[in-house]
């Protein structure tokens, strides 16, 4: 082929390669839906039956006891954060050799760390903004706990000066009226102890911790309470047989985890597709529609945690195109997609709060709603609809 017919051909290459990389950025910037506007706040009632939509989140649970004192904690609706300690992850993340991803992480930790991070807020500005269920995976690396997920890992939980197990300490003795349910998996190498944790969160919190041969999930709010014990501790890695390391069998799904691992020609027909968002977002609200008409059966005495949460795998090509053209996409994109979709998602999950699981048969079964990025929403409307579901008759005592 004659050299000028080359340097056409690549001209005409390079063209086509830039309204590729301009069409997909508009594609994926502008898939997400708009969060929709909030509702005006309203007042405030008395006697222990705060307004949801007013009242002050590190303190949800004190100011509305009205409405809570005798109900059991798993029919309670609260706020919860999925993957909790994952805000601390950065850009370029050190990985955890025992993870369960790391195989495929090391691959690309930037990308790895950009599927990873659920959270925008600490694990302190979580509880503030009415959490009261994190999810806190812990990983032994180099001699020292950090919080990870999947694989890359964040910052030092146990340092004194930076870790962030001394700061919950602080926030659970300051706020004795709210109940907080830290669900705790440890990932350790051959040979270390995966009790550790646990061990030193109970030693941290001392006598406010709750032991289950004195409470169990069925136990009303006001019996944590009157006890003194606002920490549940729930050992997820099954390594302690103690009364304050509750089972993990206290905690069901029900089955609205969206837990996925699609084929290849699954992934890849997502990918020249285009995969838009909307499908994950169909499936999870699909999921948890399911688990909350679902009779809990065995699961009646035990939390139920509401996996309002996206499963991304089918969305991994289109990061890594964006990651490939990083310059056309903005960093909430390119470094925080999983936090991207999340923010797709919530919207809607607002819209099913205030509408369609309202209803009673829906509603009654309502406990832990398990959130991505659980902060950073207009006038925290995604937390106040979920303590909201606690105001309707029939949940409310």
């Amino acid at each position: 082929m004659r050299r000028g017919m080359d340097s056409t051909g690549l001209r005409r290459s390079a063209a086509a390669l830039v309204a590729l990389m301009v069409a997909v950025a508009a594609v994926v910037i502008g898939s997400g839906p708009a969060q929709a506007a909030s509702a005006a706040p309203t007042g405030r009632a008395t006697g222990g039956r705060a307004s949801a939509a007013t009242v002050d989140l590190s303190r949800w649970m004190g100011d509305m006891h009205g409405y809570l004192d005798n109900q059991p904690l798993n029919r309670i609706a609260m706020p919860g954060s999925h993957d909790s300690g994952s805000w601390s992850i950065p850009a370029d993340p050190g990985l955890c050799t025992s993870g369960w991803s790391y195989n495929v992480a090391k691959l690309d930790p930037r990308l790895a760390a950009s599927i990873s991070r659920a959270q925008s807020g600490s694990l302190t500005d979580q509880l503030d903004e009415g959490a009261r269920y994190l999810d806190l995976r812990l990983c032994f690396e180099g001699g020292q706990w950090r919080t990870f997920h999947g694989a890359p890992m964040g910052g030092l939980f146990f340092d004194e000066a930076s870790g962030e197990a001394a700061s919950i300490k602080r926030w659970i003795d300051d706020h004795p009226s709210e109940v907080v349910i830290i669900n705790v998996s440890a990932a350790v190498p051959a040979g270390a102890d995966a009790k550790e944790p646990l061990t030193r969160l109970r030693d941290l919190f001392g006598s406010r911790v709750a032991t289950r041969t004195e409470l169990s999930p069925t136990s009303t709010y006001g019996d944590f309470v009157k006890a003194g014990k606002n920490v549940v501790l729930v050992d997820s890695s099954a390594a302690l047989d103690q009364p304050w390391a509750w089972h993990a069998d206290s905690i069901s799904d029900r089955g609205s985890y969206p837990a996925g691992d699609p084929s290849w020609w699954e992934i890849l027909k997502a990918f020249f597709n285009g995969s838009p968002p909307q499908p994950i977002y169909d499936q999870t609200l699909s999921l948890n529609q399911a688990a909350l008409a679902r009779d809990p059966g065995a699961d009646a005495g035990r939390f139920f945690v509401l996996a309002s949460i996206v499963q991304p795998d089918l969305q991994i090509p289109q990061l890594f195109l964006i990651r490939l053209l990083s310059p056309f996409f903005p960093a909430s994109v390119r470094d925080n997609y999983l936090m991207y979709l999340a923010n797709g998602l919530n919207p809607q999950l607002v819209t099913k709060l205030r509408t369609d699981w309202r209803a009673a048969e829906l509603a009654r079964n309502m406990n832990i709603v398990a959130i991505d990025d659980l902060g950073h929403r207009p006038q925290s409307d995604l937390q106040r609809a979920v303590i909201d579901i606690n105001t309707l008759p029939g949940k409310a005592t």
